[in-house]
C-alpha cells in the first residue's frame, strides 16, 4: 500500500496476511519514497522479488500489475491517492 505522507513524499508498506483469519496482518517491509517515481519503483522491485517464490497464478498477476498497471499506479501517487497492489499465493495475501 502506498499513501501520501504528510510531509513531502509517499510511505510504503508491504503485508502479508493469511486469509484464514487466524493471524493478524504482518508488515513485510516499508520504505519512505521522496517522489511518486521513486515510490512506483519501490513497488515494482518489491514484485519482481517475490514473484519467482510465488505460485503460477500469483506470480502471473505480479507481473501483469508490473506490465499493465505502472502507468495508473504513477498517476494516482501523482495525484497523490493512495495505490494499492495485491497478489495472492496459496493462503496468503500480500498488499
Amino acid at each position: 500500500m502506498l499513501k501520501a505522507t504528510t510531509r513531502h513524499g509517499f510511505w510504503c508498506e508491504c503485508w502479508t496476511q493469511r486469509l484464514d483469519g487466524r493471524r493478524p496482518p504482518a508488515l513485510f517491509g516499508s520504505f519512505d519514497a521522496y517522489s511518486a517515481v521513486e515510490a512506483n519503483n519501490w513497488v515494482a522491485t518489491i514484485l519482481r522479488t517475490i514473484s519467482p517464490a510465488l505460485d503460477t497464478a500469483a506470480s502471473q498477476a505480479a507481473w501483469t500489475r508490473l506490465q499493465n498497471d505502472r502507468i495508473d499506479t504513477r498517476r494516482a501517487l501523482l495525484r497523490r491517492e493512495p495505490w494499492t497492489v495485491s497478489v495472492t499465493h496459496v493462503r496468503t495475501r500480500i498488499t
